[in-house]
């Protein structure tokens, strides 16, 4: 919930009940969630090349009192102007999704479009018509975080070894994931015991994985570390097809 002394836009007076001119926010957030209504979205922002910094308000009008309900949206910590955009568009659904406030995706849409400068219009109108945009639920699944686990096979025919895989640890950083991947083969090849013709010992390696192994017998003796990207799920919802 905006507070008048705080607020950059200047949307009219701020509303009269109670709960918000007393300042308990939680009780503001009660109220703005039970009596917002006429809600409008004013978007001020850099460049589509760069959007940071920006500023979302939802500013709507109170039915008890009719004067401004309003809340700022705080940055969404996204890097591109693709994530920004995506970013911006769950924001605006979720928010009419709590407050009870649907909109059909024709209305929805437009108004998406609307909060641009002109010469940006086209631009997020485009966008809106990838494939990849075509529906909110796509967008929640790009959000979606990535986690980065090492796993681990080997096999040593010679000595009957044949272990499962092995997960060597799990990191939502990538470069983490990389820098461990590296100390775990640096410790594999100080302790590794070669009991065949060293000059059939190579290596293979990338960013993501390394493995070594003997040369024409790949299958019976090699090491290999190898990092598998996978998305972060925190909460499972099947999104209503009929949404936005």
């Amino acid at each position: 919930m905006c507070e008048e002394k705080d607020c950059r836009q200047k949307f009219g007076s701020l509303c009269s009940c109670n709960p918000v001119q007393a300042g308990d926010t939680f009780q503001m957030a009660i109220h703005l969630a039970e009596n917002i209504t006429d809600v409008d979205w004013h978007l001020s922002y850099q460049s589509m090349e760069c959007v940071t910094p920006y500023q979302l308000c939802l500013v709507g009008r109170c039915r008890i009192c009719g004067r401004r309900l309003c809340m700022e949206q705080k940055p969404f910590g996204v890097n591109t102007t693709d994530d920004f955009l995506a970013a911006l568009y769950r924001h605006l659904y979720q928010f009419h999704r709590n407050m009870g406030q649907r909109l059909s995706e024709k209305e929805f849409r437009s108004k998406f479009v609307e909060m641009f400068r002109e010469e940006d219009k086209s631009f997020v109108t485009e966008w809106l018509a990838r494939p990849e945009n075509s529906h909110v639920a796509r967008m929640y699944r790009r959000s979606v975080r990535k986690i980065y686990t090492i796993v681990h096979t080997s096999v040593d025919a010679d000595r009957g070894s044949f272990p499962d895989p092995l997960g060597m640890g799990s990191y939502t950083d990538q470069q983490t994931a990389r820098d461990e991947l590296w100390r775990l083969v640096e410790k594999e090849k100080e302790e590794m015991d070669i009991h065949f013709d060293p000059d059939l010992y190579r290596e293979e390696y990338g960013d993501d994985f390394w493995e070594a192994y003997q040369d024409g017998y790949a299958a019976a003796w090699f090491t290999r570390y190898q990092i598998l990207e996978c998305p972060l799920y925190s909460v499972d919802k099947k999104e209503d097809e009929k949404d936005v």
